[in-house]
Formats: structure tokens, C-alpha cells, sequence
């Protein structure tokens, strides 16, 4: 047996978190004022983060597979984006996730959502569960990426991410184009942090 001692995983570029921070503040604001899916929008955020980040000369790869989030102590207070055994479906439909890599990182910019997907979940089945872990983003090295049974099986602040090749393909496919409109917007946030956008959501 190997006595070496296991590498800790890498920190986060810290040089890139003023952006990141900035674009994560932008996205929040344009999809709570417009997005039609809030909650189910992950290609727009991975798609229009993923222009952002190219003009600000970072890197990244856009990656399509399954996640979950523990964001409670209790046994149900998980999030998953996963197939699970003997769970079914509705006919036609499939969980899935979508965020960004940047070299040795994974970069979500949806994980602020999770206390809504999470209200969500508990009008469906009546449930009570209370969101305690909702980062606005993460920005974490792929090394501290847990098991899905380990998400489901022990503390809060554990995730599971996992690439599915298969399904990236059949998803980028089917996907629209981005939309320009969006990405002007997204930008024009992002370059005024105190700019408060209205439109169908918090208009109503």
C-alpha cells in the first residue's frame, strides 16, 4: 500500500472570482426579471456565462451530465438533477444539468436557484424541507466533487456533478441558438452592478 500522502485538491483561481462574482450577479438579475424556465434554465445561464467569459479572455468548456446538491441535514433535503432506480418519469421527459469547466474547475452558476427548486419540490409532494446550503455560484476544483450516493447518504454542502457524454450530444442538438438579445443584456448587467432589470417575472 501506497504511503504517499493524497494531494489536497487545488484552490479556485482567485484571479478570476471578481468576474465571476460580477457575472453571477448578472445572471441572477436577468433570469429572475425574464427567464421562462426559472429553475430549469441551466443551458441559458452555462450558454450566456460561457459568451461572457469569452470576452473576458477566460476559457471554457461546456459540459452537459447529472448533478445534486445536499442542502439540508434531513435524509429527503436533496436536490437531484439524476436518474435514480425504480424512480419513474413523465413519458417524454429526462433530468438532466449543464455548468462550465475551466481547467482542473467546475463553474455553476444556477446553484443560487436551489432554494427555489427546492419550494418547488415541496408544493409537488407537500413536503417541508428548508434550503440551508444555497451558494450563489460555485467555483470549486473537480477533486471535491462527491459521489451521488455520498450526497444522498451524508452532510450538507456535498455535490454531485457527472459529464454523460451521450446525453450532451442528444442535448446540443436539440438546443436553440443563443440569443443575442440576452447576451447584450447579460453584458450590460454586468458591467452596471447597481442596474435593477424588470420584465415578465417581477412585473407581475
Amino acid at each position: 500500500m501506497s504511503n504517499k500522502l493524497k494531494r489536497r485538491p487545488s484552490p479556485p483561481n482567485i484571479s478570476y472570482l471578481p468576474q465571476l462574482q460580477r457575472i453571477s450577479s448578472a445572471l441572477r438579475r436577468l433570469a429572475i426579471a425574464a427567464s421562462s424556465n426559472f429553475g430549469s434554465d441551466c443551458f441559458m445561464h452555462v450558454t450566456i456565462a460561457r459568451e461572457l467569459l469569452t470576452r473576458l479572455g477566460i476559457e471554457t468548456t461546456l459540459v452537459c451530465g447529472y448533478a445534486a446538491w445536499r442542502v439540508n441535514i434531513h435524509d429527503p433535503d436533496i436536490v437531484i438533477h439524476a436518474p435514480l432506480p425504480d424512480t419513474p418519469l413523465p413519458l417524454g421527459s429526462f433530468p438532466y444539468h449543464m455548468w462550465l469547466e475551466i481547467d482542473d474547475h467546475l463553474l455553476d452558476f444556477t446553484t443560487y436557484q436551489l432554494k427555489h427548486k427546492i419550494g418547488y419540490l415541496n408544493q409537488l409532494d407537500g413536503g417541508t424541507t428548508t434550503c440551508l446550503w444555497c451558494p450563489d455560484f460555485l467555483f470549486v476544483s473537480k477533486k471535491t466533487i462527491s459521489s451521488l450516493w455520498d450526497v444522498i447518504q451524508l452532510r450538507t454542502g456535498m455535490y454531485f456533478y457527472q459529464h454523460a457524454p451521450e446525453l450532451e450530444v442528444r442535448i446540443l442538438a436539440a438546443s436553440i441558438p443563443l440569443d443575442e438579445e440576452d447576451v447584450a443584456t447579460a453584458w450590460m448587467l454586468y458591467q452596471n452592478q447597481e442596474l435593477q432589470l424588470f420584465g415578465p417575472n417581477n412585473m407581475r
